[in-house]
């Protein structure tokens, strides 16, 4: 599939892999956050949460703490969400594509590379236009 942005969500665990990352698909469309599984060097130029603005769409960009069954609590709790749209973790290695009851989207999109806490490997795509927010989840 084309895409504009490849958003990483952490976890590299050395920057090899995200350097690969941004000569495959250029180092300019590589939006990352660093992962608690993530060496000294990426530690020195990842942020720990990003924010973006796409098509009027504001979105929160993390790795996340905490377990499946209290990582969105903990999300909430951490930081201030009121003004996004749509927050985008990872850290719980299971897919998530859940709108709340306030519209806020929540989505992990898995991981396509181990099954460490998961039985299933997954990717997230996100088409995001001016009127329009499309999650989906991957599985492989």
């Amino acid at each position: 599939k084309k895409i504009d942005y490849l958003i990483h969500l952490g976890d590299f665990t050395q920057l090899k892999v995200l350097t690969t990352l941004q000569e495959m698909f250029g180092k300019d469309k590589v939006i990352a956050v660093l992962g608690n599984m993530d060496n000294h060097q990426l530690k020195k130029i990842l942020p720990e949460n990003l924010e973006l603005n796409l098509f009027g769409h504001k979105i929160f960009i993390t790795h996340g703490t905490g377990g499946p069954n209290i990582i969105i609590k903990r999300l909430n709790k951490l930081h201030d969400l009121t003004d996004y749209e749509i927050v985008i973790f990872g850290h719980v290695h299971r897919p998530y594509n859940e709108r709340w009851r306030d519209g806020k989207l929540y989505l992990c999109p898995g991981t396509p590379t181990d099954k460490t806490f998961t039985d299933v490997n997954s990717y997230g795509f996100l088409r995001i236009s001016k009127g329009k927010i499309e999650p989906e989840i991957i599985y492989l």
